[in-house]
């Protein structure tokens, strides 16, 4: 069964769909983002997503199937950015209660976490740096690292749970 006629090549067929969705997709996206380039980032990865795909998507489901991975993606991406502002508040309540409890207490415990958190194994150690100190999200992660976006989620959730446990007295 041939996805697109046999005069029409691959990727003639890709950039007609993609000169055809891209801009709705980039509208859709960043009506649900609020942020433009964010969204032109999201709408890119499942374009490449697409094309990886693309013998395999039913050219009547393409459009569905796009606007499906957009919408999750926007969805994980705002899931993400929720984590990241509780942990900038969960920072910020600590911050404000050190300068109004003890300096230094809390200063010996940073030291600590990092110190724990350098002396966790590899990748974790790196996974954990990239996404807290740089503020890379767990897809630029995995990217960066040839790893999947779930696997940068299980070296965080392992990372944390290992300063949890460490710092919890």
């Amino acid at each position: 069964m041939f996805l697109f006629h046999k005069s029409q090549t691959k990727r003639e067929a890709f950039g007609q769909m993609f000169t055809e969705m891209y801009p709705r997709m980039v509208r859709y996206a960043t009506q649900l983002m609020g942020d433009r380039e964010e969204a032109r980032d999201i709408v890119s990865e499942v374009m490449e997503q697409a094309w990886k795909h693309f013998e395999q998507l039913n050219k009547n489901d393409r459009g569905g199937w796009i606007y499906t991975a957009v919408r999750n993606n926007c969805l994980n991406r705002l899931k993400h950015l929720q984590v990241e502002q509780e942990n900038v508040k969960a920072l910020y309540e600590a911050t404000l209660a050190d300068v109004e409890n003890n300096y230094r207490e809390h200063e010996a415990l940073l030291q600590k976490a990092e110190a724990i958190a350098r002396s966790l194994p590899e990748p974790t150690c790196t996974v954990l740096r990239l996404c807290y100190y740089e503020h890379l999200t767990y897809r630029e992660v995995a990217r960066q690292l040839g790893i999947s976006p779930d696997t940068v989620k299980k070296h965080i959730s392992k990372a944390l749970r290992t300063l949890r446990e460490a710092t919890k007295d």
